[in-house]
């Protein structure tokens, strides 16, 4: 410009005589420089634009960059549920392990305890036939009694009260060993059902169990499919390109600027959830503890089945040190007192029994207990005792299996 106005002023400058030489040069110039002022005015309003696309450009990529950190973080959380879904799993698959084994264990235990019910039975249908065959001898006995009596041989007389006497003798004694035989019985009946609601309640807790982690697994693969969805949505959004002249612009003003658009431009195919292998569940606390108290009570269990009652009564006494608030302490502690009278030890087991009425007076297990008691005061000799136990009992639970026994006991005390 500076040596544009130089030449005007130098044409200005020199005489008439050579002005109208150089008018045309003059004339030429003035259009020049109109066209020059057009040229920077339309170069102006580009470069305005090219600087309002920059502008959006990098919004576009603050809202991308925006974008992907959300993305980034939707996929962590999925993979945290992911994970979680993953410990669930192997928890239940250990859990499932677990039911096989007790499954199969309580199998054997019932095979063993119906093969010892058919033994007792046959065994009690063998007492009962001598029980038959003795009655019929002591009717035949009573005839010829009768007969030698009204013969008046008194020799024979004494010979049959004698035989009688015996008879009668044998009688009581087949009569407590049906009592014995009864008596183990209905133990093992009562043990075999209480196999059997120890079955239930584990099969019950792990049905909850398997259910919530079915609904777990449903959810899983909408989760799968919305992970997906956004990388398919990331790999694929793509910046527009600028124009030719915007960008030769932009490059010559800032050679940085450019790189700052066009990095973002592959970010996308960054955010793809790269394949994490899952970390190994952490233990489950509560499930471990609950599997070695249960384990701890079975063992102690396992040793009074098969009349181990020394060890019984130590599993079950420990139980009670270590878990004295669970819901087994008052079972642990009503077999404690069971081991001690199969032991013949009947005052550990009145005391064994009372001090389940002092410390779990709401257990299921009471009626059973004052059972034990008084039949323990009846082994004694102490009769006033047990039909006061006996009465108690009676009174208080009138509807169960415990009082009909004791009626029975209390009729043969009277």
């Amino acid at each position: 410009m500076m040596r544009r106005f130089s030449i005007f002023r130098s044409v200005q400058s020199t005489p008439a005589s050579r002005g109208q030489h150089w008018l045309p040069l003059v004339a030429l110039m003035l259009v020049s420089f109109e066209c020059n002022a057009a040229v920077d005015g339309e170069a102006r309003v580009q470069i305005s634009r090219q600087q309002t696309q920059l502008a959006q450009l990098q919004n576009q990529v603050r809202s991308l960059d925006t974008w992907r950190a959300e993305i980034q973080t939707q996929s962590d959380q999925l993979q945290i549920r992911y994970d979680g879904l993953y410990d669930v799993q192997k928890d239940l698959n250990t859990l499932l392990v677990s039911l096989h084994e007790d499954h199969a264990k309580l199998t054997g235990e019932y095979k063993e305890l119906h093969d010892n019910h058919q033994e007792l039975q046959d065994r009690f249908s063998l007492i009962l036939d001598q029980v038959q065959t003795l009655s019929e001898e002591q009717k035949i006995a009573g005839q010829k009694l009768a007969q030698v009596e009204s013969e008046g041989a008194n020799r024979g007389v004494v010979q049959l009260l004698n035989r009688v006497e015996g008879l009668n003798t044998d009688m009581n004694r087949l009569r407590g060993q049906i009592e014995v035989l009864t008596n183990d019985i209905n133990n093992a009946q009562k043990r075999q059902r209480d196999m059997y609601v120890d079955l239930d309640t584990r099969l019950r807790r792990m049905e909850q169990q398997g259910a919530a982690a079915r609904k777990d697994q449903e959810a899983l693969p909408a989760l799968e499919e919305r992970i997906r969805k956004l990388e398919q949505a990331a790999a694929g959004l793509t910046i527009p390109a600028p124009v030719a002249s915007a960008a030769a612009a932009t490059s010559a003003a800032s050679p940085g600027a450019v790189t700052a658009v066009s990095a973002p431009a592959v970010a996308p195919a960054a955010t793809t959830v790269a394949a994490v292998p899952p970390s190994l569940p952490p233990a489950n606390l509560s499930a471990v503890d609950q599997a070695a108290i249960q384990r701890a009570y079975d063992n102690a269990y396992s040793n009074y089945r098969i009349s181990d009652y020394q060890g019984a009564i130590r599993g079950f006494d420990g139980f009670l040190k270590t878990y004295p608030k669970h819901q087994l302490a008052p079972n642990a502690q009503y077999w404690i007192g069971e081991s001690y009278f199969h032991l013949h030890d009947y005052r550990a087991a009145i005391e064994a029994q009372r001090r389940l009425l002092g410390t779990y007076p709401d257990s299921a297990k009471v009626p059973d207990a004052l059972l034990v008691i008084g039949t323990s005061e009846t082994s004694l000799g102490d009769s006033a005792a047990a039909r006061k136990t006996f009465e108690e009992l009676i009174a208080r639970y009138p509807s169960t299996e415990s009082a009909e026994k004791a009626k029975g006991r209390l009729a043969k005390l009277k």
